[in-house]
């Protein structure tokens, strides 16, 4: 009677084994060969470029008495999420003036401040949109009195 109990026992225990070899090697092959969305490759300059909106030029006041005159280009990262900017670019652009007054000309006349600035405006823009994101914010124009 051991006997019995004895193999299906060890046929159990077998079983759990393969089945938790299974699930390691699973996850092993998902960290090391990611899929879907989390798969990302670069873009070449062409891919890039036509997803990408640029902003009318727009001047705001800033903090204390200053102003800032600059361009606006957003990278998207694909072709719904192009299409949504463009559909919302007034709100994207009262959306970013409104960031802007936050700041004082001498919080923006250096790279730091540039580029906290574009962070902001990023996080603030994904906040918006229904689907996909903004992968990146540039500056092309950005005068500072």
């Amino acid at each position: 009677m051991k006997s019995p109990v004895r193999v299906m026992l060890l046929i159990i225990i077998g079983i759990l084994v393969i089945a938790g070899g299974g699930v390691a090697v699973a996850m092993y092959m998902k960290h090391q060969h990611p899929t879907g969305a989390a798969k990302t490759h670069a873009l070449s300059a062409k891919e890039a470029a036509a997803l990408q909106v640029t902003l009318p030029q727009m001047t705001t006041n800033l903090e204390s008495s200053g102003l800032i005159q600059f361009t606006l280009t957003l990278q998207a990262d694909n072709k719904s999420t192009k299409k949504e900017l463009s559909l919302m670019q007034y709100q994207i652009q009262d959306d970013v003036n409104e960031i802007m007054r936050q700041y004082t000309p001498d919080q923006l006349r250096n790279d730091k401040g540039l580029n906290d600035l574009k962070q902001v405006i990023q996080k603030d823009i994904n906040g918006m949109l229904d689907t996909g994101n903004v992968t990146n914010v540039y500056f092309s124009q950005v005068l500072v009195q």
